[in-house]
């Protein structure tokens, strides 16, 4: 068996988690739905809404297209094609301009679409000047945005769960006020 430079056993490391992350998204996929009241009485740092969620069947095939692009982005690094890479630089980004995915919009959202955007620029650069290593980066930055912005879109406020708001001090006070 031959042996794998430091760099190699880096990519192989990359490879296995972009894999992982993969077969997570496949089996237990993301699913946002509305509800049909809000509970949320403030907006903190992690906490917003989407006010019209897209429909379940619309946004399950755009997370397959996303998938289809990931593995693209992932087929590419492992084989070092970096036309490839282009190609599915440009279809990630074009994916992120779409009516539904701007239809999820809220501030939080807003930033993880930056972020992920920033990390396929970075992945493409990287591509562009032949730099595996960089390009191999530049994946697991892509692979981070996106794990980052599926954790976000399954927080109780934005999947649309009937939830209670976290104790705030304003809400504790209308609270003890309501039963004085």
């Amino acid at each position: 068996m031959p042996q794998l430079s430091a760099v190699g056993k880096l990519q192989a490391g990359f490879v296995a988690i972009a894999v992982t992350c993969a077969v997570i998204a496949l089996v237990n996929p993301i699913s946002v739905r509305a509800s049909s009241t809000s509970t949320s009485t403030s907006s903190g740092p992690g906490q917003d809404e989407i006010a019209a969620p897209p429909s379940k069947a619309s946004m399950d095939e755009f997370m397959k297209q996303k998938l289809a692009a990931a593995q693209g982005a992932l087929e590419a690094v492992a084989r070092e094609d970096f036309e490839q890479l282009h190609q599915v630089s440009l279809q990630m980004i074009e994916l992120s301009h779409k009516e539904i995915w701007e239809q999820m919009a809220s501030p939080r959202f807003v930033q993880d679409t930056v972020d992920f955007v920033a990390a396929v620029e970075f992945m493409d650069r990287m591509g562009t000047a032949n730099d595996a290593e960089g390009v191999t980066l530049g994946f697991a930055r892509l692979m981070m945005a996106c794990a980052e912005c599926h954790r976000h879109m399954r927080t109780p406020t934005v999947a649309g769960l009937n939830v209670s708001p976290e104790p705030t001090r304003q809400n504790l006070l209308a609270h003890f006020q309501q039963n004085l």
